[in-house]
């Protein structure tokens, strides 16, 4: 088995199977957070790792709602700084709240819209609706 460092790089490079291996001998790393308090479930939403991120989501990585967002970014606001739209899909449907603000009152829209992301960012706002991309 992989040690933490190990597990770090495996879900930055998307190797979902290494991921997989890693969770079901040590289901705690999936919820590892790194000295910043970045989580793995926001580098794998931010550079859009989307079956590692459903990896994650599905052996316990914090719950996206869940998130404290004065420890922002939360994995959305993650996503949507990338443009990652398939990622920020997905965590919606695992409950994502898109209107959580971080300590300078910025939604994930915000992310999006500042890092030239605009379709994404209006795709994120209260009053829209984000579906996954047809496969």
């Amino acid at each position: 088995m992989l040690d933490e460092g190990g597990f770090l790089s495996a879900v930055r490079d998307g190797e979902a199977a290494t991921v997989r291996d890693c969770l079901e001998a040590d289901p705690s790393l999936a919820t590892l957070k790194f000295d910043d308090g970045a989580s793995t479930i926001g580098m794998a939403a931010r550079l859009g790792r989307l079956e590692v991120l459903r990896i994650l989501l599905d052996c316990g990585a914090v719950a996206p709602a869940e998130e404290d967002p004065e420890n922002a970014p939360t994995s959305l606001m993650e996503a949507a700084a990338s443009g990652e739209a398939e990622a920020a899909a997905l965590l919606l449907q695992r409950g994502a709240n898109p209107s959580l603000r971080d300590p300078e009152g910025r939604t994930a829209a915000d992310y999006a819209q500042e890092n030239g992301h605009p379709a994404l960012a209006q795709r994120l706002r209260p009053d829209t609706r984000l579906e996954p991309s047809p496969r």
